[in-house]
């Protein structure tokens, strides 16, 4: 009997197909060839693959392992965008910056803490509780402590995410905390999920132009429908197809960028 709703792997491979959009249109814009509409179904992405994220720490069998994967493919990752642009440059001031991995990653630390942090509060130890919050903070206090310094700043980022600097920084940081805490609720989930997404409209000029053309970050929403339809289901195998398509096609799609822009 066919299962009812979504899989996982079918919500990922609807993440993949959409991303594919979002960056043509971020690394052939300069074309002026490219539909603004591709930028809003990418606004879906994102949230579609830290929720996913979430469901793999909750259900995994290893969270170190877990967490170490997307640690080391985030560090490859910064390692990638340092080393692509020095054979291969654009015209522009265009910066080689993608890497969800390190977002995803700051994520489970986050969760991790979380869990230590309730531990402390089930087991009512002070000491424990204390620790949790300054771990908490650590990350913005090193992030903090290192924006005076550029050169230590990049290296900080390229060794250890940062929750401040990593892709969509703290609000995607934030979404991914939410979600977890509310874990095991859906329509709690959804109903926060949908709330942050209506507090970005507000968050830039209220019109037509500035809704659809200058802050379009709200339709993050639209993942909404996907989310609801996840059946908690693993699905197909293939768990490191993101890890690998992921990359890939930033790269292709970035070097066939720098040859279009040279003609």
């Amino acid at each position: 009997m066919k299962e009812k709703g979504l899989t996982g792997f079918q919500l990922k491979i609807i993440g993949l197909l959409l991303m594919i959009f979002d960056h043509i249109s971020e690394f052939f814009s300069f074309t002026g060839a490219i539909p603004l509409a591709f930028k809003w179904v990418g606004r879906i992405v994102a949230p579609i693959f830290i929720f996913m994220t979430i469901e793999g720490y909750i259900h995994t069998r290893s969270k170190k392992k877990y967490m170490l994967r997307l640690f080391a493919a985030s560090t490859l990752m910064n390692i990638g965008n340092y080393l692509i642009p020095n054979y291969f440059q654009r015209t522009d001031s265009f910066g080689l910056m993608n890497n969800i991995f390190a977002t995803l990653f700051m994520i489970t630390v986050y969760l991790c803490i979380i869990d230590f942090i309730a531990k402390g509060i089930k087991e009512k130890s002070i000491i424990r509780i204390f620790i949790g919050v300054l771990l908490f903070l650590l990350p913005i206090a090193l992030s903090i402590l290192f924006i005076t310094n550029i050169e230590n700043l990049l290296y900080l980022i390229l060794v250890i995410p940062s929750p401040l600097f990593v892709e969509g920084g703290p609000i995607f940081v934030g979404i991914g905390i939410i979600l977890y805490l509310l874990r095991g609720d859906k329509k709690k989930q959804l109903i926060a999920y949908i709330a942050i997404c209506v507090a970005f409209i507000f968050t830039g000029e209220i019109s037509i132009h500035g809704l659809f053309i200058d802050n379009y970050q709200w339709m993050m929403i639209f993942a909404t429908p996907l989310l609801y339809l996840y059946n908690g289901k693993k699905g197909k195998g293939m768990k490191y197809l993101f890890y690998v398509f992921y990359p890939a096609h930033i790269y292709i799609f970035y070097i066939i960028s720098c040859y279009v822009m040279s003609k």
